[in-house]
Order: structure tokens, then C-alpha cells, then sequence
């Protein structure tokens, strides 16, 4: 049963991220989460500053993304659960054209709080639009 709530609620995350509000993941963050997103690009990132790891979120978000869940599994206690998330998101790009990507989302909860958030994903995908990304990237 807690498994599926948990999975509602990261659903329902998505859905605020698509609607350019990252506050519905960022409240479940702990204090001292940890926040990967892999690459060597403008947008890795191997955070555990609350602030970077909102600044980071909030600078994704204004560039309009558009994820679609395709699963999640979770499993665990309330106290160690581990949640698996895969899915697609696409990005309109400036001037035409659209960034596509897919991946896979490990996130550590303890007792509804995110300790560790880390994407994976065609970090290859990432450097390439990134440039096309300006202003925003820059």
C-alpha cells in the first residue's frame, strides 16, 4: 500500500515539474539530500546544498520540460525505501527542433523524505542540446 502512494506522489511530481512548479519534489528533499545528475555539460550536477539543489531545479524548470512516467517501482520499508522511476521528457528547443531523452531516476526516501536523487540517462543527448539551451544554459 505504501508503495503505491509513493508512487502517486512522485506521478504527481512529474506533473508539477511539467506545469514549470518544481516545489512538488523539491518539499520532499531532505536537508542533506544528495542530488546527481551525471554528464559533462552545463547541467551536471553532484549536489548536496538544499539551495543548489533548488537553484538547479528551478533553472530546469524555465526551460518548459515535458516528462512522461512510463513506470515506477518502489520498494521497501517507510524508513529505507527505494523508488526506480522510468521515463521519457522532451524540450522544445529555441529556433525549432527538440531536445528528446529518456532514463531512469534511483531515489533513497526515509520516512517520506528524498536523500538521494540520482538520474541516469544519455548524458551524450544532454551536451548536445545544451548549447542550444541559451540563454538558459549559459
Amino acid at each position: 500500500m505504501y508503495a503505491w502512494l509513493v508512487g502517486i506522489a512522485i506521478r504527481r511530481g512529474f506533473r508539477r515539474l511539467n506545469a514549470g512548479d518544481p516545489s512538488g519534489a523539491l518539499d520532499r528533499f531532505a536537508p542533506d539530500a544528495h542530488f546527481f545528475f551525471p554528464g559533462r555539460h552545463s547541467w551536471a550536477a553532484d549536489l548536496r546544498d538544499p539551495d543548489q539543489i533548488r537553484a538547479w531545479f528551478q533553472r530546469f524548470v524555465e526551460l518548459g520540460p515535458h516528462f512522461e512516467i512510463v513506470d515506477v517501482i518502489a520498494s521497501g520499508p517507510p524508513w529505507n525505501m527505494r523508488v526506480g522511476v522510468r521515463f521519457s521528457d522532451r524540450i522544445a528547443l529555441p529556433g525549432g527542433g527538440e531536445y528528446r531523452n529518456e532514463g531512469m531516476q534511483y531515489v533513497r526516501i526515509r520516512w517520506g523524505r528524498v536523500r538521494l536523487d540520482r538520474i541516469f540517462l544519455d548524458t551524450q543527448a544532454v551536451a548536445d542540446a545544451d548549447p542550444l539551451l541559451s540563454p538558459a544554459a549559459s
